[in-house]
């Protein structure tokens, strides 16, 4: 998506319409609350029934009538859908003028993207959304903004796009080499937030403070990769900032945000989920044109009680433990997630990434670490490590610059990598 037709969605008069809509949700209790889901899954339902083959021919083949289904708690009587059906049904489940759709992207975190279509008015609720998060805690749309989202090439240093007030950083050049310009970049600009994956914000503010440079931005905005806890202990203070966190993912079908506690609640109206003990469910509302209903999610999110509605409209959220993939497959089937509680509180450790050769090959380890790393930072990864895999799981640690570990096209950060 071009900046011109970002730009367009963040400020056009369906986006200040949706927005309106948007901030009302959160002026509605509960139960209030659960008639607008009711209703807005029953339309999703409905017309994915009628106009989409690929859900018709999917709810007839399991016995589903359209008049099967006619309140909100009827959405366990459907199917679930995983991603294998939907790449291959791309253009059976959209339905709609194909004048309008866009191809999205998902990131592949499990190795392999998946595409999807959007419409205009699914950017536009997305934008909304986004909007009114950021304005929840203190940003207004046209200040100034530093994105490090992996959008420039290698070529391409930095960009500022001067109608929306955006300066971009090119993630493919942030090294100790290049700090000194961006640095003084960054300062003259004076951004009043930062969107960023939390990989690459930690990366720059680490190459500054190994300068021993300082600088302030009032928000920090990150999405699209899992914020570690070693991450926020080092950006917070670094740039005496507050992170608010925004769990999603490509396919919009569920939306997590953190409030000044750091609490993650869902947006409202935004997603159908249901929470289990080992997959999350979810149903995006607002892709009509794609619908995606009950699509299992691989992530690991620890919810506090098993409540139905009380999960849609406002569940605990114990914890986000991690992205599908940032696990690791142990020989006899089973699988370790949350890795990184392996690398939290070791001193002198910039970056870690584990990479994962199948079962029959030893795991490779492989650091970031400063000239103080030593011994005994080394043994309390290796005793963490072995405590979490087993002893019988084998692995070697390499060492290595933050630029030679493995990153999608656009400089995500994954801790895990499965070959």
């Amino acid at each position: 998506m071009n900046d011109l037709f970002k730009y367009y969605a963040k400020n056009n008069l369906l986006t200040t319409q949706k927005l309106k809509e948007v901030t009302q949700l959160y002026e509605l209790n509960d139960q209030q609350l659960l008639e607008k889901y009711n209703s807005t899954f029953l339309k999703i339902f409905r017309g994915a029934y009628k106009n989409s083959e690929f859900y018709k021919k999917l709810y007839q083949e399991h016995g589903i009538q359209v008049n099967d289904i006619k309140e909100l708690s009827d959405i366990k009587k459907l199917p679930i859908i995983e991603k294998p059906a939907v790449r291959a049904n791309i253009d059976k489940i959209y339905f709609g003028s194909n004048l309008i759709k866009s191809i999205g992207y998902t990131s592949g975190t499990t190795g392999t993207p998946l595409n999807i279509y959007r419409t205009p008015s699914n950017v536009v609720s997305e934008q909304a959304y986004l909007r009114h998060y950021r304005y929840s805690h203190g940003y207004q749309l046209g200040e100034p903004l530093l994105s490090i989202r992996g959008m420039l090439d290698k070529n391409t240093t930095h960009k500022f796009y001067k109608q929306a007030n955006i300066l971009y950083i090119s993630s493919h050049n942030i090294n100790a080499g290049t700090i000194d310009f961006y640095f003084k970049l960054i300062k003259e600009f004076a951004p009043k937030a930062v969107e960023a994956f939390p990989s690459l914000l930690y990366k720059i503010c680490h190459e500054m403070q190994l300068k021993g440079y300082r600088i302030s931005i009032p928000n920090a905005f990150t999405s699209s990769e899992t914020l570690y806890g070693f991450q926020r202990e080092m950006i917070e203070p670094f740039l005496q900032t507050h992170i608010h966190d925004w769990y999603g993912n490509g396919e919009r079908t569920i939306c997590l945000v953190q409030d000044a506690k750091n609490r993650y609640h869902p947006l409202p109206l935004y997603s159908i989920n249901e929470f289990d003990d080992d997959q999350i469910i979810t149903t995006g509302l607002t892709n009509k044109n794609f619908p995606l209903i009950r699509y299992r999610v691989d992530d690991i999110i620890k919810v506090n009680g098993n409540d139905f509605y009380k999960n849609i409209t406002s569940p605990e959220i114990l914890e986000i433990q991690g992205r599908a993939g940032d696990n690791i497959d142990l020989k006899d089937g089973s699988s370790v997630p949350c890795i990184d509680h392996a690398f939290k509180g070791v001193n002198h450790l910039e970056m870690a990434q584990v990479h994962q050769y199948g079962t029959a090959r030893p795991l490779e380890i492989k650091l970031v670490v400063t000239p103080a790393f030593g011994e005994q930072d080394l043994n309390i990864i290796r005793t963490k490590f072995s405590n979490m895999v087993g002893k019988d799981t084998q692995y070697m640690v390499t060492y290595c610059k933050a630029e030679d570990l493995t990153y999608s096209p656009n400089q995500k950060y994954k801790l895990v990598i499965k070959h």
